[in-house]
């Protein structure tokens, strides 16, 4: 399948970053303690949506960034390969 060169993929997606992360980590994040996240999650007034899988709590990477106020930019395909080529040493691109 070709791929149109203006296509673009999530910033989160580039770097591998997860889809969820765990109830602590996003406590940390927030600068919230674990005992503190645990507990609003169970008054259901954590920050971002929580969804409980088995015996964990997750969170979505893209809520938290929300409510981190880091905004989810897309990334073009080229400029990708454009900065993967100016890493690389070629600096005509």
């Amino acid at each position: 399948m070709k791929r149109d060169r203006d296509e673009s993929v999530a910033f989160s997606v580039v770097f591998g970053l997860p889809a969820e992360v765990g109830l602590r980590t996003a406590a940390k994040a927030l600068n919230l303690s674990p005992t503190t996240a645990y507990r609003q999650v169970r008054s259901g007034d954590f920050p971002c949506r929580v969804r409980r899988t088995g015996r964990r709590y997750v969170v979505r990477l893209s809520d938290l960034m929300r409510e981190l106020g880091i905004q989810e930019v897309r990334v073009r395909y080229d400029d990708i390969e454009a900065g993967a080529r100016f890493a690389g040493g070629d600096i005509d691109t």
